[in-house]
């Protein structure tokens, strides 16, 4: 009789132990402050199928939330646009030693397809995309969502590259 008690408290040791830790991944932000899982984060209209040269993106997140203040907009010549923000505390971590070195500290934030490229190369990428993300400007407060890459061709500086959604508050 001892043998099926052993069995029985095995499975149901089993089972909260599995229900825990879907629960704890499913509902607890994981270190990245204010990161959002990948089954909350959508891609609208494929947005990451026209980034221009993706192979360069090393996806550390494959999505992320964070905050912060806009230090400064620059328009780039494959047509996307550079957010450079001052990040929010709570997310601070998201920068790297190469933000510190190449990006005055901020992280590049970018949204891609923004106006028709200059650089030859980079046109094909736009083809068939129009940019809906807002455009902010210099000291607005925005959240923005979406892959959380190092970008291997400028010193493995930190980004959210595409943006897949931008609120400006």
């Amino acid at each position: 009789m001892k043998a099926p008690l052993v069995v029985a408290l095995v499975i149901v040791s089993l089972v909260g132990a599995t229900a825990s830790i879907y629960l704890y991944n499913r509902f607890i932000p994981s270190p990245g402050a204010g990161s959002t899982s990948s089954t909350t984060c959508g891609d609208p209209a494929s947005i990451s199928s026209h980034v221009y040269n993706p192979y360069r993106l090393q996806i550390v997140k494959s999505c992320t939330t964070a905050s912060g203040t806009v230090d400064r907009v620059i328009p780039e010549a494959d047509g996307d646009v550079h957010v450079r923000t001052i990040l929010d505390q709570a997310y601070r971590n998201l920068t790297n030693s190469a933000n510190v070195q190449y990006q005055y500290g901020d992280l590049v934030v970018e949204i891609i397809c923004v106006t028709p490229p200059s650089q030859t190369d980079a046109i094909p990428a736009c083809q068939n995309y129009s940019n809906q993300i807002p455009i902010p400007t210099a000291d607005q407060h925005i959240t923005i969502t979406g892959p959380y890459v190092l970008d291997t061709d400028h010193h493995n500086w930190a980004e959210i590259h595409p943006v897949y959604s931008l609120v400006i508050e």
